[in-house]
């Protein structure tokens, strides 16, 4: 009889003591990891301005001088890292020499292909061209295209900065002859409903 009730005392023993030791032990479970931070979204319509430097080789001799305007334009985000779109830019400049020759603005309207990584893409982009140059007082409007390439980074939801070199061509124009111009720019972008 002692037997049988030392083996309950020891019994209950160890059930009450079950319960204490597997609280000390680990919990297994599901593994929960944290969710990717969300990739950036290029799509949307922005507006911008930019300044630069150009220079320009023309039947007259080379012009060269500083520039300024504004960008706008509309980004489709297709993939994760693909972006296309379209910008048009103006920029007044002081492009000129002591002939005196001139080139009194640069315009285009382009197409961009834009390879991304977040909040960073590297683009190309190429389109139609215009200018306004002028000679000795007489002044021309005259057309051509543009192709270029630049990179872009979003600093913030709503804000870009990029950097672009763009070439343009505008062949037999009225004032400057055969021109081939190039400029580089710094420009900043706020991108619409973000």
């Amino acid at each position: 009889m002692k037997k049988i009730l030392l083996s309950g005392v020891a019994l209950a023993a160890l059930l009450a003591a079950a319960p204490a030791s597997a609280a000390d032990m680990p919990v297994r479970g599901p593994v929960y990891k944290a969710a990717p931070a969300p990739v950036f979204n290029w799509t949307g319509f922005y507006f911008g301005g930019h300044v630069g430097y150009g220079w320009s080789d023309t039947a007259v001799g080379n012009v060269d001088g500083f520039l300024g305007g504004l960008q706008t334009g509309y980004n489709w985000q297709l993939s994760r890292n693909w972006v296309f779109g379209v910008e048009a830019d103006i920029s007044g400049t002081d492009m000129n020499n002591a002939f005196p020759a001139h080139i009194d603005y640069l315009g285009t309207l382009r197409a961009r292909v834009g390879y991304t990584w977040d909040r960073t893409m590297l683009y190309g982009t190429g389109g139609l061209a215009w200018n306004r140059s002028a000679v000795a007082g007489f002044h021309d409007t005259d057309t051509g295209y543009a192709l270029g390439a630049g990179i872009e980074w979003a600093f913030a939801p709503a804000w870009s900065a990029k950097v672009e070199y763009m070439y343009y061509n505008f062949d037999n124009t009225t004032t400057l002859g055969n021109t081939d111009a190039s400029t580089v720019k710094v420009g900043l972008n706020y991108r619409f409903g973000y």
